[in-house]
């Protein structure tokens, strides 16, 4: 995104340096108008649900910005866009990971409660079978 807003930056300079030469500077500031659309189309429809963890929400935009860029001659945010689709796909990138969910182990009148995990052992046993913590 910050690669896009330098690219509208450069268009609109132009456009106002170029403001005297009529078709070239009209050029650069429509060029520059439809870029400054286009980071705000971003910004809506990628970031924002990225950065509320909507990561589904933003999975489809990224890929048609991914298109878009690359037949719009932008390889390289186009690339970059592909890269952030193929992440915002993957668990590991939400910024947490999760235990895989286990059944609770029932509890029986023989046996010892673990204070950490809460794992019913045999009365024989020293140490937590799951945690490992000493019981006592």
């Amino acid at each position: 995104m910050i690669l896009q807003a330098i690219q509208v930056a450069v268009l609109f300079g132009l456009g106002l340096f170029f403001v005297s030469v009529p078709v070239l500077g009209q050029i650069a500031l429509v060029l520059g108008g439809i870029g400054l659309v286009w980071l705000v189309l971003v910004y809506v429809f990628s970031y924002l649900p990225t950065a509320k963890h909507n990561y589904s929400a933003a999975r489809t935009p990224t890929l048609v910005f991914a298109i878009l860029s690359i037949l719009t001659i932008g390889l390289l945010s186009g690339f970059l866009y592909i890269v952030a689709f193929s992440e915002l796909g993957d668990p590991r990138t939400k910024g947490y990971r999760t235990e895989p969910w286990r059944a609770p182990t029932p509890i029986r009148a023989e046996s010892k409660i673990c204070p950490i995990c809460g794992r019913s052992n045999p009365l024989s046993s020293l140490f937590c079978q799951t945690c490992g913590i000493r019981l006592g």
